[in-house]
């Protein structure tokens, strides 16, 4: 009887062993799933905690200072099929892999890296190096800071006040970049529309693009930029005065301010306008 519940007691306690692990600082987490939800949050504790759905056993592995996470099913020639919700440190780094599922990273303080092929990814947080990736599905991350790079394929790329360098790319989808704190910001997409709302800051480089599709960027009050602006097939539109010079197939630049930043807008078949940011007012709108 006692070396049976001593058996039990050592069996609980490797079970728990899979599903928590303690790290320190330097310590990463990876991990790369084929089908499945991956859900990561974050709390103060310098611990990992895994959990997989429908009660699936989740193997936790250390190597040097990586941790990866994967499900026993997989570990044992299954399916892995397996949703992952998953509770790391603020401060660890995240590489995350998916094919068919969806990411979200909540309260993230540091680096992050997530992909997927047939999922969106969401992030809320990130600081560092940020790298966002999916193939036909969504990608947005909200107060993201750092060095920061989104794609998509074949969806839409949203961001909501970030801060730091900005590249972003979409084909077949919308860009759409909110309360922005940023002085280097390339965002390009094939067809769908490009909005950006955000100061233009001295000594600022901006560089927006789409082939089918509106740009819209907001320039506030005393801005200082050299604003290029070309479309073949398409309009553009200010809600203040300005004076262009050039108009060779619709390309023309014009000066706000001192003209400390740089600011390149391209649009082939579609309007290209400068708005007052949301609130300000807008009058004697210019047209060409």
């Amino acid at each position: 009887m006692l070396l049976a519940l001593l058996a039990l007691l050592s069996l609980s306690s490797a079970r728990v062993a899979d599903t928590t692990v303690t790290v320190q600082r330097g310590d990463r987490l990876e991990m790369s799933v084929h089908t499945g939800d991956i859900t990561i949050h974050t709390w103060n504790r310098n611990v990992v905690q895994a959990r997989g759905s429908d009660g699936e056993a989740v193997v936790l592995a250390r190597h040097g200072t990586t941790i990866s996470i994967g499900s026993a099913q997989r570990r044992h020639g299954g399916d892995d099929d397996t949703d992952y919700e998953i509770t790391v440190p603020v401060w660890m780094d995240l590489s995350v892999t998916g094919v068919n599922g969806n990411i979200r990273i909540t309260g993230s303080e540091a680096g992050i890296a997530a992909q997927t092929v047939e999922g969106d990814v969401v992030v809320e947080g990130g600081n560092g190096v940020i790298s966002l990736q999916s193939v036909d599905g969504s990608v947005s991350l909200s107060h993201g800071r750092g060095k920061i790079t989104l794609g998509s394929v074949n969806s839409d790329v949203t961001v909501d006040g970030a801060t730091g360098q900005l590249a972003v790319e979409t084909v077949n989808g919308e860009i759409k970049l909110g309360g922005m704190d940023s002085d280097d910001v390339d965002a390009n997409t094939v067809n769908g529309d490009v909005t950006y709302d955000g100061p233009i800051r001295p000594a600022g480089r901006y560089r927006f693009v789409t082939h089918n599709g509106d740009l819209t960027v907001s320039v506030q009050e005393g801005a200082s930029a050299v604003v290029s602006v070309s479309t073949y097939q398409g309009d553009f539109e200010s809600d203040f005065p300005v004076t262009t010079r050039g108009s060779v197939n619709k390309r023309f630049s014009l000066t706000l301010g001192s003209g400390s930043a740089r600011l390149e807008l391209e649009s082939f078949q579609g309007t290209i306008r400068l708005v007052r940011p949301e609130g300000a007012p807008s009058h004697n709108r210019s047209r060409r």
